[in-house]
């Protein structure tokens, strides 16, 4: 028999010791009683591995999970009686509901005939960091030349950007100049309305629209039409259900707001491969629906799994990593923020795409009472204003910029924008990967030219999404073949709040 080092040296075998060590680590810190016993996991089961060790250590934690039925006709209140329990949120398109239920009452969930699969409902969390100093981010990629071109001036105008988030403080003084193209919803259940107490939502939308009066900060795109989809719930909480929700929305909506772009400045807390990935599905519905999907890239490095969380890891959309542009209009000075993620996802895709200013980045700050602004009172600007650094602000750079694209070129279709992005990237100095600076001037000369290219050929769209019409099948569900024994997870439950910006705060 080989050594240990040569048996984990196979990819797979490797794997699965690696998942032992997890699963042994998550029972230990689970249990938290000084027992060593590793959880028993059957990976036979209709239970997610989490779920399992979950229920092993802490049997009376209620938890939220997604319930896939083996029949979308079958009703989702007949299911959960079996716990008994009631239905949270139901996600008819693809046979699957929600619901929060003791960790005890699994085993008899997943026994029923009815159910096909169940697993836990994720967290996302925001990604957002903080930093104490100014900015000049529109400059440094040159986006006043688009404002005040003399021959083809874009502002946005016209073009509808949906941002998925914690919600918007509408009577913002950054905002006043065209409130009447700020339109505020809500689709989280347990919000109260669609305002934002935690501050993160009104800083991506501001750094998309926002302008001060005395023309200080002024988002890439001023005139676009923003909708505010407030995920979140009012302590700023967000479930892979409560985005899933807000997809759906955005997809049922698109039309009469005419939304061309959606900003997604949030990742789930649990690595799955983005094929069998809920939340994938509906960002790719999107998608093949003519919207253009911008997400950030998340903020863990160069770490291993970096790039393992959906919904960056979807091939199909722009995943935007932070540039630090070191507050100059220079470029020679730039680099790759060190947080900023990167890498391959868990199918062999390279990750992120392109890179936009995300350090130090100056928007509307919801109120002085929000969360950021009572963790981070000296980041504070002028008293309205917050200084912030993330993939969480990249992210808004670059559909800002899309929204520019897609009001000189309206009749560009997502994959056309993903290839001028990508074909007219700039390389900085000590680049970090394939993703270059996005370049606006340059992306609007070559859509000038015409024989824009198509990104994304080849690919295999995630389970769930008819082929033919592009939009989350009504027949098929999820995890027919599961790959949640490929699943890696770096947190030991997943009912914690992390739009709290100290969670993960660089």
């Amino acid at each position: 028999m080989g050594s240990l080092a040569h048996l984990v040296s196979h990819p797979r075998a490797r794997r699965w010791v690696l998942l032992a060590v997890l699963w042994a680590v998550l029972a230990a810190l689970a249990l938290g009683n000084g027992h060593s016993r590793a959880a028993s996991i059957d990976t036979k089961s209709r239970l997610h591995p989490m779920l399992q060790a979950g229920m092993q250590a802490e049997p009376s934690k209620k938890v939220s999970v997604i319930v896939s039925k083996k029949d979308k006709k079958t009703r989702s209140a007949d299911v959960a009686k079996v716990v008994p329990a009631s239905v949270d949120a139901e996600f008819p398109a693809i046979g699957a509901f929600q619901i929060s239920i003791n960790q005890n009452q699994l085993s008899k969930l997943a026994a029923d005939s009815r159910v096909r699969f169940v697993v836990p409902n994720l967290p996302v969390k925001s990604t957002a960091i903080a930093d104490p100093t100014g900015t000049n981010y529109e400059n440094a990629i040159g986006v006043p030349a688009i404002w005040n071109s003399t021959s083809a001036p874009a502002t946005g105008k016209g073009v509808g950007v949906a941002v998925l988030d914690t919600g918007i403080n509408i009577n913002h003084s950054a905002f006043a100049f065209d409130k009447s193209n700020v339109i505020e919803v809500n689709t989280n259940k347990k919000a109260l309305g669609p305002g934002d107490g935690h501050g993160h939502g009104t800083h991506v939308a501001g750094t998309i629209k926002g302008k001060d009066a005395q023309g200080r900060y002024t988002g890439v795109a001023p005139d676009v039409k923003l909708v505010s989809v407030k995920i979140a719930d009012d302590t700023g909480a967000a479930n892979e259900g409560d985005l899933i929700t807000g997809l759906q929305w955005v997809f049922d909506n698109r039309t009469a707001h005419n939304i061309k772009v959606v900003n997604i400045s949030v990742s789930s807390a649990v690595a799955m491969r983005y094929d069998q990935s809920p939340v994938n599905a509906y960002v790719e519905q999107l998608w093949f629906a003519g919207v253009t999907v911008v997400v950030s890239s998340g903020n863990r490095g160069n770490a291993a799994d970096a790039m393992w969380y959906a919904p960056g890891n979807d091939p199909y959309v722009i995943t935007v990593g932070a540039l630090d542009h070191k507050e100059t209009v220079s470029t020679s000075d730039d680099s790759l923020g060190t947080f900023s993620s990167r890498g391959l996802t868990q199918a062999g895709h390279a990750k992120p795409e392109v890179v936009a200013p995300g350090r130090k980045i100056i928007a509307p700050l919801s109120s002085s009472s929000s969360t950021l602004a009572l963790t981070y009172p000296e980041r504070i600007i002028d008293g309205e204003f917050i200084r912030l650094t993330g993939t969480s602000m990249s992210s808004p750079v670059v559909a800002g910029v899309v929204a520019l694209l897609l009001e000189r070129f309206p009749s560009l279709t997502p994959n056309q924008v993903k290839w001028l992005i990508m074909q007219t990237a700039n390389a900085y100095p000590g680049q970090v990967g394939t993703a270059g600076v996005i370049d606006p001037a340059e992306m609007m000369s070559r859509a000038a030219a015409g024989g824009a290219g198509s990104a994304n050929a080849g690919l295999t769209p995630a389970a769930g999404i008819d082929p033919v019409s592009g939009v989350v099948s009504t027949t098929t569900t999820y995890w027919d073949q599961t790959y949640w024994d490929q699943t890696y997870w770096d947190q030991t439950y997943w009912d914690q709040t992390y739009w709290d910006a100290s969670c993960d705060l660089d």
